[in-house]
């Protein structure tokens, strides 16, 4: 099985568990055995870091970081190569069936609640504005008491996620716990596996960066996360949760935005 993992990169990250085991004609319990035997919890752990990891024939077009010898076109296009790559990485190596998951719940739910400290507050708040266009209760909070407030006030069948860069941030760990602790679905996301923020998620998301050094890295993952975000609104949009009137929603803040302003 180790050596089917070695020869077969590409198919351990694309293909489900019992799929491997199918391939590699072993038993899925003799895959779940091998992960735990490495060091991870589970086959899925271990997929996600053994992606990390795995450099495909095209990654080789992919520059490093950058240098202080880099004319401006090159650290432009870094720029946009690192972004590539992230996005990529992070498709391949998130679990689709809890991608599909957290679809699931907030196509049911009537509210969702996003959560964030610092700058992954900001975040926060964007997706909570762009999630008012569903069907569906939105709202972010930032503060600490807020967020706890707001957490209590959680319950189940609604959704909670957790935004934090490290996936330590004490306040949004806490937020999180608390919610899913009165029933709600909570989804973290974050740049690092083994946080206290996955340990308090029913579903975590793990963004994946290049690691060459800190002019990109932090610039990418904003990135995977926008696109994590991406897919799960797009989703539920096509899910049939799309307001039905957002066309004269949109049209009406075009209008306000458009207008002339008045001199004082």
């Amino acid at each position: 099985m180790a050596n089917y993992c070695v020869d077969h990169p590409d198919a351990v990250i694309d293909l489900s568990i019992s799929e491997v085991a199918k391939a590699s004609g072993v038993s899925i319990a003799s895959v779940s055995r091998l992960a735990i035997t490495l060091g991870f919890k589970d086959w899925k752990e271990f997929r996600l870091n053994f992606a990390r990891g795995v450099t495909r024939p095209d990654d080789e077009e992919i520059f490093p970081d950058i240098t202080p010898d880099d004319d401006d076109e090159m650290v432009a296009r870094k720029v946009f190569e690192n972004h590539v790559l992230s996005i990529r990485e992070t498709f391949d190596q998130i679990d689709k069936a809890d991608l599909f998951r957290v679809v699931d719940a907030l196509v049911k739910a009537d509210k969702v609640v996003f959560f964030g400290s610092g700058g992954s507050g900001y975040a926060a708040r964007d997706e909570a504005l762009r999630f008012t266009h569903l069907e569906i209760s939105a709202s972010a909070h930032n503060e600490e008491f807020e967020m706890m407030l707001h957490a209590a006030r959680i319950q189940k069948g609604q959704v909670a996620f957790g935004f934090s860069n490290s996936g330590r941030s004490r306040a949004t760990v806490g937020v999180l716990r608390e919610a899913r602790r009165n029933g709600a679905l909570t989804v973290g996301i974050a740049n690092y596996h083994g946080t206290p923020l996955e340990e308090v998620s029913d579903v975590f998301f793990c963004t994946s960066f290049p690691k060459r050094g800190g002019y990109t890295a932090s610039l990418t993952a904003r990135i995977a996360v926008s696109a994590i975000m991406d897919a799960i609104y797009v989703l539920c949009a096509h899910r049939g949760r799309i307001v039905s009137n957002i066309c004269d929603v949109d049209r009406a803040l075009e209008s306000v935005r458009l207008a002339p302003k008045k001199l004082p």
